[in-house]
């Protein structure tokens, strides 16, 4: 395996990762993921885990909220018909399949 080269980009204060051999870019970074003084990748690493959880707890709260919205609309809906028809009453009975043949 070959040996890699960290370099820094003078323009943007991004990092990249090389394959001396080849010239091969591996891993690069940009300015904005790069570290605080005296800090290090793992406890970067965990506030991003920490935040796409959290990020991804937003979500799903906000479908479930959604989801029970529509289940209330559904539900008023439904007894708003069921409401109707006892009012209006049942003129005719429906069609049942048997009634066909």
């Amino acid at each position: 395996m070959g040996r890699t080269v960290y370099v820094t980009c003078p323009y943007c204060d991004g990092m990249l990762e090389v394959k001396a051999d080849s010239g091969d870019v591996v891993q690069k970074w940009s300015s904005k993921d790069k570290l605080s003084e005296g800090g290090d990748k793992m406890a970067s690493a965990m506030k991003k885990l920490e935040d796409a959880k959290k990020r991804r707890a937003g979500l799903f709260d906000q479908k479930k909220e959604e989801m029970e919205g529509q289940k209330k609309r559904t539900e008023q809906t439904f007894q708003e018909t069921v409401e109707r028809v006892k009012k209006e009453g049942v003129t005719e009975s429906p069609i049942r399949p048997f009634d066909l043949d």
